[in-house]
């Protein structure tokens, strides 16, 4: 193992997961040949362990060369509203955008090639939901106009359409989380979502109360709740599902969905779930096709082999 030195600055507040992932982050920085560059923003001054310089050159944020071209497509083509951060997206190696990009751009590609394969994997994964054939995958999507949805610039990280066994539409909303915390912040002037939230029917009458008198925040979990179930109302879909993705050792990820669904009512708790980094990425390593099951066998070494 490289010494600390080698590896490059680490940050003295991260919390104990994330001073691991960090470490791990700047041990493939070292074995992929990069220099160590700034951030975590394109102006920073300091140079950390986790960041590449000219990754919008070298693509070496990403498993695959053809995520690499997806990525600057979409940068490229980037559409009002969307918030996607180039420089992050490029040369942030901790960071779960590019993150999101290797885990499912592969999987967007193979439902192309051999749909029943993705269809297993999804299947396999999420046991509880019932899918019977996977029909889209896509990355960082802000449903448009945003008028007609929740009003803010709420994004899911990644989705999967699907099928169930009587053709019904559903759609799985999936936030990726790598050492990120679930934003705690409410967003300003955000009454007309709590409104939102509140008629959607899932909660309970005493999380209303709260959350108009201010004592629930409308946080990102709740906001990507809405807009899951806004998506659900406005596309006339027959089910939707939230799912938060993050390592098993995340220390905020439990913490956090039990924040929702301790006030969701019980025929809604299926609603919102999480589910392991680790098992999803073991999943597809055991369903998919060798080609694409040694991208996530890279995968799990990059990001989750923590030892």
């Amino acid at each position: 193992m490289e010494s600390i030195l080698n590896l490059g600055n680490q940050c003295k507040s991260d919390n104990a997961f994330t001073k691991k992932a960090r470490l791990l982050q700047s041990m493939y920085r070292v074995k992929i040949g990069e220099e160590e560059g700034v951030g975590p923003t394109k102006t920073s001054k300091r140079k950390y362990g986790n960041m590449i310089s000219g990754g919008e050159i070298s693509g070496k944020n990403f498993l695959m060369k053809e995520t690499f071209e997806y990525a600057k497509k979409r940068v490229k083509n980037r559409k009002d509203n969307e918030t996607i951060d180039e420089f992050r997206l490029f040369n942030n190696l901790l960071s779960s955008m590019p993150m999101a990009f290797n885990l499912f751009h592969p999987l967007m590609l193979l439902l192309e090639e051999n749909p029943e394969k993705v269809t297993l994997a999804i299947r396999s994964i999420f046991k509880n939901i019932p899918v019977f054939v996977v029909t889209k995958i896509g990355l960082e999507f802000i449903p448009t106009p945003i008028e007609k949805y929740t009003k803010d610039k709420s994004a899911m990280d990644a989705y999967i359409q699907f099928q169930d066994n009587n053709g019904e539409k559903h759609i799985i909303a999936i936030e990726t989380k790598y050492t990120d915390i679930l934003g705690l912040n409410e967003a300003h002037n955000c009454e007309e979502q709590k409104q939102m939230l509140i008629d959607t029917g899932l909660f309970c009458a005493e999380f209303e109360g709260l959350l108009i008198a201010n004592k629930i925040k409308l946080t990102q979990i709740y906001r990507n709740l809405l807009l899951t179930e806004r998506y659900r109302e406005v596309e006339n879909l027959k089910d939707s599902y939230s799912v938060v993705l993050s390592p098993k050792e995340h220390p905020s990820t439990e913490k956090e969905i039990r924040s929702v669904t301790e006030y969701l009512k019980p025929e809604y708790a299926y609603k919102l779930s999480a589910v392991t980094l680790e098992d999803f990425v073991d999943t597809m390593i055991q369903c998919l096709p060798e080609y694409y099951a040694q991208v996530y066998e890279r995968f799990r070494e990059r990001y989750l082999e923590f030892e």
